[in-house]
C-alpha cells in the first residue's frame, strides 16, 4: 500500500512538468507551421513577380505585318479629258499614252488600238488643236513561227539516241528499223513467257535461248522478263508473249478478260503446242479454247500464207519449218497425226494478234544445233511483233516521236 501511495505522489509532482512540456511542444509545432506557410507565400509571390517581369520584356515579340508599298490596282481608270475617236468595233480597245512633237509644240497624246487599226488624238488645251485627228497608223499582222512545230517529229536515227539508255523499266521494248534495210534494226525487248493459275509453261528455257539467238544475230538487245502472269498489269507492257504447254489447262475469267484486252490493245501472242505428235491432244484443245474464251466470236483461226511478213521481216523463209510433228521419234502419221505445213493466225481489225503453232518450236529453240530454220522463224516472229503497225512497240515509238 505504501508503494502505491508513493507512485501516486510521484505522478502528482510530475503532472506540472508534463503539462508544460506539452504546451511547449504545441507552441513549437505552431511556430514551425506558421514559418512554412509564410515561406510558401513568399515563394509564390516571387514566381508571380518573375512571370510578370518576363511577360513585359518578352524577347520574341513578332511585329504585325505591314505593307512595303501601297496597294494599287494594275489597271487604273483613264482620266477624263479630250474626246477620243474610236473606230466602230465590238472588240475591247486598249488606250495607250505617248508623246507627240509638232514644231515647237510638244503634247501628250492618246490613241486607241483595235482590230480596225489605231487613231491618234490630241487633248484639249495643248495649242495644237484639241481633239484633232493627227494620224492613223496602220498595223501589219506577222505570223510568228514556233521554235518547236508539231510536225517536227523526233528522228531517233538522225539524233543518235542511245535506246539502251531508255531501258529504265518503264517500257518493255523500243526499236528503230531502217526503212531501206530490214536487217538494220536496233533497240531492246523483254520477252514474256506466260503463266496462269493452271497454265504452266512446258519449255521454261525456250525464251532464254531465243533471247540468246536474237542477241547473236541482230542488234536488238533481248532479255527475258520475269514470270509473266496473264492477269498481271505487266502483261500490257510486253510486246511479245510466248504460251506453250503439253497438257490441258483452263483460264480463269480474270485471265481471259486480261488476255482479250492485251490482244485488242497492241499485244502479240505466239501459242505453241508442245505435244505436236498427238492429233487433237489436250494441249492443242486447251490452246484453241483459250483464244475462244478470251475473244469469243473474234477467235477465228486463219491460215497464214507463206508470203506473210512473219516469214520475210528479217530472214527470208519459204514458210514454216517442220516441227516436232515429224521430228526425231515421231512418224508422219503417229496416232493419226499428219504434218501441218502452215501456221494459223487470229486477226483483229486487220492486225495479226496471235500465231498458233502445232510445231513445238520451243524444243528447237532450246537446242544448240540442227535448229537454224526454227531460230530464224523465232527471230522473225519477235521482229514482226516489234515492227507491226499498232503494236505495243510501235505505240512506244509514236509516244517518243510526239
Amino acid at each position: 500500500m505504501s508503494r502505491g501511495r508513493d507512485l501516486l505522489a510521484v505522478l502528482r509532482r510530475n503532472r506540472r512538468f508534463f503539462g508544460g512540456a506539452l504546451v511547449l511542444s504545441a507552441a513549437l509545432h505552431a511556430a514551425l507551421f506558421a514559418w512554412l506557410v509564410t515561406r510558401r507565400e513568399v515563394e509564390e509571390e516571387r514566381v508571380v513577380a518573375r512571370f510578370e517581369f518576363e511577360d513585359e520584356e518578352a524577347p520574341y515579340h513578332i511585329p504585325a505585318p505591314r505593307l512595303v508599298r501601297e496597294f494599287a490596282f494594275r489597271k487604273q481608270a483613264v482620266p477624263e479629258g479630250a474626246p477620243v475617236v474610236r473606230p466602230r468595233s465590238d472588240r475591247t480597245e486598249t488606250v495607250v499614252r505617248g508623246g507627240l512633237s509638232r514644231g515647237a509644240v510638244t503634247a501628250s497624246v492618246e490613241w486607241t488600238r483595235s482590230a480596225a487599226g489605231a487613231d491618234f488624238v490630241l487633248p484639249a488645251g495643248t495649242g495644237a488643236g484639241g481633239g484633232a485627228l493627227v494620224g492613223i497608223p496602220r498595223f501589219e499582222q506577222v505570223a510568228m513561227a514556233s521554235l518547236k512545230e508539231p510536225e517536227k517529229r523526233i528522228d531517233m536515227e538522225t539524233e543518235f539516241l542511245d535506246l539502251a539508255a531508255l531501258d529504265i523499266g518503264k517500257v518493255k521494248s523500243l526499236v528503230i528499223q531502217d526503212p531501206t534495210d530490214k536487217r538494220n534494226i536496233t533497240g531492246f525487248i523483254y520477252l514474256g513467257l506466260a503463266w496462269g493459275t493452271i497454265l504452266e509453261p512446258s519449255r521454261k528455257r525456250s525464251m532464254i535461248q531465243l533471247a540468246r539467238w536474237i542477241n547473236d544475230h541482230t542488234r536488238i538487245e533481248a532479255k527475258v522478263d520475269d514470270q509473266m502472269y496473264l492477269d498481271s498489269q505487266d502483261l500490257f507492257k510486253a510486246p511479245f508473249v510466248y504460251i506453250t504447254t503439253d497438257r490441258a489447262f483452263e483460264l480463269t475469267e480474270h485471265e481471259a478478260s486480261s488476255l482479250a484486252r492485251y490482244l485488242r490493245n497492241g499485244g502479240f501472242v505466239v501459242a505453241d503446242n508442245d505435244l505436236p505428235q498427238m492429233q487433237h491432244g489436250p494441249a492443242e484443245a486447251s490452246l484453241r479454247q483459250m483464244f475462244r474464251h478470251a475473244l469469243g466470236r473474234d477467235a477465228r483461226f486463219e491460215r497464214i500464207p507463206d508470203s506473210h511478213p512473219i516469214y520475210h521481216v528479217f530472214f527470208d523463209l519459204g514458210g514454216p519449218p517442220p516441227g516436232g510433228e515429224v521430228g526425231v521419234g515421231a512418224t508422219e502419221n503417229q496416232a493419226g497425226r499428219r504434218a501441218s505445213h502452215w501456221l494459223e493466225g487470229i486477226y483483229l481489225d486487220g492486225r495479226l494478234v496471235a500465231v498458233y503453232s502445232d510445231k513445238g518450236y520451243g524444243a528447237f529453240w532450246e537446242r544448240e544445233n540442227e535448229n537454224e530454220p526454227h531460230v530464224k522463224l523465232g527471230i522473225n516472229l519477235v521482229v514482226f511483233a516489234l515492227t507491226q503497225r499498232g503494236s505495243i512497240a510501235q505505240q512506244q515509238i509514236d509516244f517518243y516521236n510526239q
